[in-house]
């Protein structure tokens, strides 16, 4: 399932944690960034449609506490 995140600061962020509750989405709240998971199928594809600008999808193959 990917995951994606958004900066908790950015302006379409509201509408991104609407869309998390509404789809019942797991998620993590982090101090400046929110990440969450899509699953694919029809949310995915409204996601992409409408947050791809602002939410970037997580690398799998990079370490997330290293970022290498």
């Amino acid at each position: 399932m990917p995951q994606y995140y958004v900066l908790n600061q950015d302006p379409c962020a509201r509408a991104v944690f609407e869309f998390i509750s509404q789809h019942a989405l797991s998620h993590q709240i982090h101090l400046n960034r929110t990440r969450f998971w899509v699953p694919t199928g029809h949310a995915l594809t409204e996601f992409l449609l409408r947050f791809a600008d602002c939410c970037w999808c997580v690398d799998p193959t990079l370490d997330p506490a290293t970022g290498l």
